[in-house]
């Protein structure tokens, strides 16, 4: 089995996993900053940079923190959508289908911009993730409560991020490293893992889950912002800085989201 295969086969899998788990020992919050962090974006761009070369991850890679502003509109749509879909039978799927039609208009629409390797537009999408969390998205109406996750539940959801993540890097020749690097942060773990906490945990669980995930795409803004600076230095092991920053700075941002809300 070549390297691609590997890691569309069990990165993403894996990751959606670890996040599915850390929910359910510290509850949605947790599940939600580690889904924000770039695991799921992390797969995509390595998966690209093995098959296609390191120019082309790097270029794709350069787009990807201007596509968080389409984040930011899915996550909100989410968050508005989830009161109309709270407690009926399906309604995790319109919440889905509402929050996926906004992100792809949203993507779409920058890709076509011209703005999808602009850099001040990538910096500004930090400020617009931490506003979006802090001000825009709905307020819980009581604290979540954590259920259990079943087997099945935790198989279901990784097999959701296993086709996510291969169509992605399966349509990367055909999109090119601009729309592909917009959608590299396309919500993977953001749909598989709020779509099971509505259905299972209800509105208020998901309102938490979603501020952790805007919160925690600070921090793949901020490693993507660097990742092409990097890679012209360090090639390959450009990967470790950068993930180092990734994670300080979702961490970062999670406890200065913290301080603000006490």
């Amino acid at each position: 089995m070549d390297g691609v295969l590997a890691v569309k086969l069990f990165a993403g899998p894996l990751v959606i996993g670890l996040a599915s788990l850390a929910g359910k020992r510290w509850g949605p919050a947790a599940a939600g900053l580690l889904g924000g962090l770039p695991l799921i974006a992390a797969c995509v761009i390595t998966a690209l940079w093995l098959e296609h070369g390191q120019d082309y991850a790097v270029a794709t890679a350069s787009a990807a923190p201007v596509g968080l502003w389409a984040n930011v509109a899915y996550m909100l749509a989410l968050g508005f959508a989830s009161r109309h879909f709270a407690g009926r039978r399906f309604g995790w799927a319109g919440m889905l289908a509402c929050g996926w039609i906004v992100y792809l208009f949203a993507a779409i629409a920058l890709a076509r911009s011209g703005l999808a390797h602009s850099l001040p537009v990538g910096i500004a999408s930090l400020a617009g993730l931490l506003l979006a969390a802090r001000y825009v998205l709905p307020k819980p109406a009581a604290p979540p409560v954590i259920v259990p996750l079943p087997r099945i539940e935790l198989v279901t959801r990784m097999s959701a991020a296993l086709l996510l993540v291969a169509s992605l890097t399966g349509l990367a020749q055909i999109l090119g490293p601009a729309l592909t690097g917009v959608l590299a942060a396309a919500p993977v773990a953001g749909a598989v893992i709020p779509a099971f906490t509505l259905a299972n945990a209800g509105r208020d669980a998901v309102l938490v889950q979603l501020r952790g995930f805007l919160t925690g795409l600070v921090g793949t803004g901020a490693s993507f912002l660097c990742l092409p600076a990097l890679a012209a230095h360090l090639g390959g092991w450009a990967a470790l800085p950068a993930t180092l920053i990734a994670v300080a700075c979702g961490y970062g941002a999670n406890f200065l989201m913290q301080r603000l809300e006490r």
